[in-house]
């Protein structure tokens, strides 16, 4: 039976099932918008497939490196258990399902992360790895562009917004996942494209990244919209320094297509934004920046909005009856946590209060709630006040690892370090990593974080090849 798990066809499941991520999207939307399900074939099948992974990694492959993954495995599911039995005898109130989907959907990164990185074994040739996980990604992205089209025209798609924004999110439930798909892809495809542009009739690999960024400006989100811009101007100033500096060469000649290639994806993405909802949020959003700012500098920030929900009540007369953390204070911070300050005040708290069980395990899904849960909404806090300090420093280990190799890389390979490939990479990373941080919904949502291991992945062993040559 273990014979599935031979490296090379893992590989291809893990191709596959990357190449199925929008589809599993769309079907998540269908059973929550139009059925009312809470439990989803989507959810389903990444669960499944986590465990079909798990399989993989601690009997299906030889990585040199197998002994210390799987002592970092026991060890991460140790520390989750006990932070789970701990809140499970001690918290005021606990939702079973909520707690444990939680559980599930943070463990989803790293060991993705893992399972990524244990395809590139010593007999497995990394471009060969590389090419199948990009070229998944930019298949994944045509679909999810292609859906999104089609959903616009049909008069099917959901709006990203509510009120005054305009923007689409398509058969996509989430809008801030959805923009933190297309941002740390998108830098994927370009990479994907210029690998494959051998001549002028591989404009066809130069598709998904034109389809993808028509689609960053339709969900009309700053983050979709700003990490297009970012990663099409940056890689043409790169594909433009590297076309200068091999211009003797066949590497020159490669260069001349991928910057016409380059250039008239950005003269046809510059032609189309103005008419784009995308350009009309921006804009409007330019016309009162300079407003908020005086605003946020001559006063106070502005109480939450009043909701109806009981407990946003009970966890204002909390904060109201305790006095906040001295750094809430600064107008910056008020600034970046904007209403979620209000659920972050509130979870710290209890987080200070907390004996020092709960400081090292933390507090569970969503902290000491007393009707339902509330998170913060930005990730790294989520996980750090739901998992304590040493949990928290076990999930984010693979990305404290791949800092430091990055890093590494920038001091000891200095040239390497600004190829193509790489910058593209650390592109698509930090966009992931931002969006993390400010929006939440990427570290534990199996959607997202799927690409992001993957970047992280890639990003490592580019680093750590030092025969690697331009792309």
């Amino acid at each position: 039976m273990l014979s599935i798990f031979e490296r090379g066809e893992f590989i291809d499941y893990l191709k596959y099932f990357i190449i199925l991520q929008p589809i599993l999207d769309i079907l998540t939307f269908i059973s929550i918008h139009y059925l009312s399900t809470s439990v989803t074939i989507g959810i389903a099948i990444r669960v499944l497939f986590l465990g079909f992974t798990l399989l993989y990694i601690f009997f299906g492959n030889n990585h040199p490196l197998k002994k210390q993954i799987i002592t970092y495995i026991i060890v991460l599911f140790s520390v989750v258990g006990i932070s789970f039995i701990l809140n499970f005898l001690t918290k005021p109130v606990f939702y079973f399902f909520s707690e444990v989907q939680f559980i599930v959907k943070v463990l989803y990164f790293p060991i993705m992360f893992i399972a990524l990185f244990m395809c590139f074994t010593p007999n497995q040739t990394i471009d060969r790895v590389k090419t199948k996980l990009y070229s998944a990604v930019a298949i994944a992205m045509t679909i999810l562009s292609i859906s999104m089209f089609i959903s616009i025209l049909t008069g099917t798609a959901k709006n990203t917004y509510r009120w005054i924004k305009s923007g689409y999110t398509g058969w996509f439930f989430a809008g801030n996942e959805l923009s933190a798909i297309v941002g740390i892809c998108l830098p994927i495809c370009l990479i994907y494209a210029i690998l494959k542009t051998k001549s002028a009739k591989d404009i066809m690999y130069w598709v998904p990244t034109l389809l993808l960024s028509i689609t960053a400006l339709l969900i009309g989100t700053k983050v979709s919209f700003f990490a297009m811009i970012m990663t099409l101007v940056i890689g043409l100033v790169v594909v433009f320094l590297t076309w200068v500096s091999n211009t003797k060469n066949d590497t020159g000649k490669k260069y001349v297509k991928v910057l016409t290639l380059n250039i008239v994806i950005i003269a046809l993405i510059s032609v189309i934004t103005p008419f784009t909802p995308a350009y009309s949020n921006v804009v409007g959003d330019v016309q009162t920046i300079n407003k908020t700012i005086e605003k946020v500098a001559e006063e106070e920030p502005e109480e939450v909005e009043e909701v109806e929900d009981e407990e946003d009540k009970i966890i204002k007369e909390k904060v109201a009856a305790r006095e906040k953390p001295a750094f809430m204070d600064i107008k910056i911070i008020n600034v970046i946590l904007s209403s979620r300050g209000l659920y972050f005040t509130n979870i710290y708290n209890d987080y200070v209060d907390a004996d020092i069980a709960h400081k090292l395990f933390g507090l569970g899904y969503a902290g000491f709630y007393e009707v339902k849960p509330k998170l913060i909404e930005m990730d790294f806090f989520d996980i750090f006040f739901s998992l304590g300090i040493i949990g928290s420093l076990l999930v984010f280990l693979p990305i404290l690892l791949v800092a430091w190799i990055v890093l590494k890389s920038l001091f000891t390979n200095f040239r390497n370090f600004f190829q193509l490939e790489n910058i593209l990479l650390i592109i698509s990373i930090g966009i992931g990593l931002g969006v993390a941080f400010l929006a939440g919904h990427v570290l534990f949502a199996p959607a997202v974080c799927i690409y992001l291991a993957l970047s992280l992945v890639l990003i490592v062993y580019f680093n750590s090849n030092s025969s690697n040559k331009e792309i």
